[in-house]
């Protein structure tokens, strides 16, 4: 008789703490700068992939961390998950944080990036490779950013001069269809990984 509802309020209890680990999971995974960036690009998104490698057009393999398919052309994203004050430029080869009163040094990422827009381009010559560079919203450049930076709070308006570009939609799919030939992901080819999950 003194077993139901003890049974009950252990039902609902357990209930309760699901519920409440639910909410906090979701709350916890739609405040990640990824998540944040994810939802300004899907307008744009036509498809997209992560963590490929092609070959970088002198011999070697290099690894593109955000590759997006738009009807504009094809968009190159890495992320800086990096907060404080950063300061750097084009041409300075060494960019600062700065954060808690201390001072660290990193190389500039427009180097990489382009050096990625380059191996995209020599595989898609006849499509635009735009590039943003993403840091977390708690990043800010007190002396301005590059034009090719981005915080996850300017994204959204960073990326209207990319989408007042005219649409190249077979274009862009012809050389999507070609770098997705050629790309390898976790050492095998992307076109196999894809019809083995479809």
């Amino acid at each position: 008789m003194f077993q139901e509802p003890s049974i009950i309020l252990y039902f609902v209890l357990t209930a309760l703490f699901l519920l409440v680990l639910a909410i906090f999971m979701y709350r916890k995974w739609n405040g990640t700068p990824a998540h944040q960036m994810h939802a300004i690009l899907k307008p744009y998104t036509r498809d997209e992939i992560d963590e490929i490698i092609i070959p970088d057009g002198i011999g070697g393999l290099l690894e593109i961390e955000h590759l997006i398919l738009m009807d504009q052309g094809l968009l190159l994203i890495e992320t800086y998950p990096m907060s404080g004050n950063l300061f750097g430029a084009e041409t300075i080869d060494m960019w600062t944080q700065i954060i808690d009163g201390r001072s660290y040094k990193f190389a500039n990422p427009l180097r990489r990036i382009r050096t990625s827009r380059q191996a995209i381009k020599a595989l898609a010559p006849n499509v635009p490779v735009f590039c943003r560079i993403i840091f977390n919203a708690n990043s800010i450049f007190p002396k301005g950013k590059p034009d090719e930076v981005s915080v996850i709070n300017s994204l959204a308006e960073d990326m209207q001069w990319i989408t007042n570009e005219p649409a190249r939609t077979v274009a862009t799919h012809q050389a999507w269809e070609k770098i997705m030939r050629i790309a390898r992901k976790n050492g095998q080819a992307v076109e196999q990984q894809e019809s083995r999950n479809g």
